[in-house]
């Protein structure tokens, strides 16, 4: 049993992606995180890496409307094999959902839904997840199918407050890198309406599986919890015995991506919590030359701690000595000066602190990165072909599925969509400058893709989606492409009577965020404000070219 050498929580800290360097992983030697600083290539070869998932949520691959996005199980992969040279010992483990995105399926998307959770359950079998907590989302689609997948993945759901139902066990022993490494779960599935019966209580179930894994002569104790991460950590206080906690929430929902998680000590236990959707890993190097003897920080989170709260400070006292030094701020120059001394000094520490090296234990200890999964780690060939077939795969499905599916009639007296071409009459110049956009091939980025029937996708790349007298995933004749009417709105009753400016909308500005344009499908720094130009032109927000 490897034991700690901290023995009080640390806070919350501000870390920083370290990404692969030179073909391996680069550590953090000092973890100012926040700025991605002083990081090292790993010197020496761990005993045991372990790479930790948060939440997968069936997020196969981010969705492509932007370049370089985060996510995608191809470059994961890629990333796992890559690394072997490195850390040819490891394991995958994760918490939360793996599965589905969502916790109910519409019977509609079921069919789609399916693809895509054998899809993710086969991409994790070929990269090897040792073992997994699952969460609410994985049983969207009954017990049976979460076992299917299970199956499908290779992997062992471990869950102790929910052992012996559904083929989920408390607990496992693998040997790795050397060492016996018990692994235990934890998951809160009170959501989870299809498993029935009421759970086991949690905490004397975890602790139960801890001692099992001990007497069976685990050496490493690691726990997955499939838990909001407040009561994880709570509940993480509570156990003596668990040297590495992997933290995913037990219940997700929607698109939206979580921010990074940084890594805490809990007691003697280092908690890790990739977020959502495979956007990054957390990555944990185990030296372990002799087990038993003690695991030490070999990552500096407790000097990163020290960091994060004297840098909150700072800035504190430096908004405050701002507005003392604002014109009519009344303050007197005594208290000025003693705001400009203490900002000084605190300035001197945060620069001493970032300086100050952390020493690599010559004993156990660990080392922690955050790794962005990306285009640039490259992608597995083999997962990468799994991805391609699932979306053919739905394309062939959907077409034939949904080929009866056509929009909702207009109502007596409203507008109807009349295509893009019923505008070139009287809009020639407007109608050449949207072709010069990427509104007007936005179609067919998914048609040389096979997404085209994509339920996950079409709503955004056609006009009047669903809408009464529009389109639908398989009916967009005249509609195809972002046209005038998604943001005019629909121009039958403006094409009767041109000259009546009521019958058609002129867009509000958020009008792109509030459909289309909202995270996690544009860059994070993306504005609408910076977006707006690029669909201006002559004619069209633009005054006329001159005849």
């Amino acid at each position: 049993m490897i034991t700690a050498r901290m023995d009080r929580r640390l806070p919350a800290l501000l870390f920083a992606t370290l990404l692969g360097i030179g073909g391996s992983l680069a550590f953090a030697s000092c973890c100012d995180y926040g700025k991605g600083a002083s990081s090292v290539e790993t010197a020496a070869r761990p005993t045991l890496r372990i790479y930790a998932l948060g939440a997968a949520a069936g997020a196969i691959e981010p969705c492509g409307c932007v370049e370089d996005m985060l996510g995608g199980v191809d470059h994961l992969a890629a990333l796992l094999t890559d690394e072997k040279k490195v850390a040819p010992a490891s394991l995958l483990l994760s918490a939360g959902p793996m599965f589905f995105s969502d916790p109910t399926v519409p019977e509609e998307q079921r069919a789609q839904a399916i693809m895509k959770a054998e899809t993710m359950a086969e991409a994790l079998g070929i990269m090897g997840l040792t073992a997994f907590a699952p969460g609410v989302n994985d049983f969207a689609l009954g017990p049976q199918e979460f076992e299917r997948f299970t199956r499908l993945a290779k992997s062992a759901p471990l869950a102790a407050n929910h052992a012996g139902r559904q083929g989920i066990k408390a607990h496992s022993i693998v040997e790795a890198g050397g060492l016996k490494v018990g692994l235990v779960g934890g998951a809160d599935l009170s959501e989870a309406k299809a498993l029935g019966a009421e759970s086991n209580e949690l905490l004397a179930s975890l602790k139960s599986a801890v001692e099992a894994a001990q007497k069976e002569g685990a050496q490493l104790v690691v726990a997955l919890l499939a838990l909001p991460r407040g009561p994880a950590l709570r509940l993480i206080e509570q156990l003596d015995a668990v040297d590495v906690a992997i933290v995913g929430k037990n219940i997700e929902a929607g698109e939206n991506n979580d921010p990074p998680f940084p890594p805490e000590l809990v007691g003697r236990t280092l908690v890790v919590q990739a977020p959502n959707h495979v956007q990054g890993a957390s990555v944990i190097d185990l030296f372990v030359p002799e087990p038993g003897s003690g695991l030490q920080d070999g990552s500096g989170l407790e000097k990163e701690a020290e960091l994060a709260r004297a840098r909150e400070r700072l800035e504190s006292l430096s908004e405050r000595l701002k507005s003392a030094e604002a014109p009519g701020s009344g303050v007197d120059a005594e208290d000025i000066a003693s705001l400009r001394r203490e900002v000084s000094s605190l300035s001197d520490k945060v620069k001493e602190l970032e300086a100050r090296p952390v020493a690599t234990p010559s004993g156990n200890h660990f080392k922690y990165a955050y790794v962005e999964i990306r285009e640039k780690l490259g992608a597995s060939k083999v997962v990468e072909q799994k991805l391609s077939d699932y979306y053919q795969r739905v394309n062939e499905h959907n077409k034939v599925a949904f080929a009866d599916r056509r929009p909702a009639p207009v109502e007596p007296g409203q507008a109807s969509y009349v295509g893009v071409q019923a505008c070139v009459d009287c809009h020639q110049e407007e109608y050449d400058f949207w072709k010069t956009t990427r509104h007007s091939h936005a179609y067919r980025t998914l048609v040389d893709v096979h997404k085209e029937y994509n339920l996950d996708c079409v709503s955004c790349h056609v006009t009047g989606y669903e809408r009464p007298g529009g389109s639908t995933v398989t009916h967009v004749e005249k509609l195809d492409a972002v046209q005038c009417e998604v943001c005019h709105g629909p121009g039958s009753l403006h094409l009767a009577s041109p000259s009546d400016p009521k019958l058609i909308d002129m867009p509000r500005t958020d009008l792109c965020a509030d459909s289309c344009h909202h995270p996690p499908h544009v860059k994070p720094d993306w504005k609408v404000s910076d977006a707006w130009p690029k669909i201006l032109g002559p004619g069209h927000g633009l005054p006329n070219s001159a005849p």
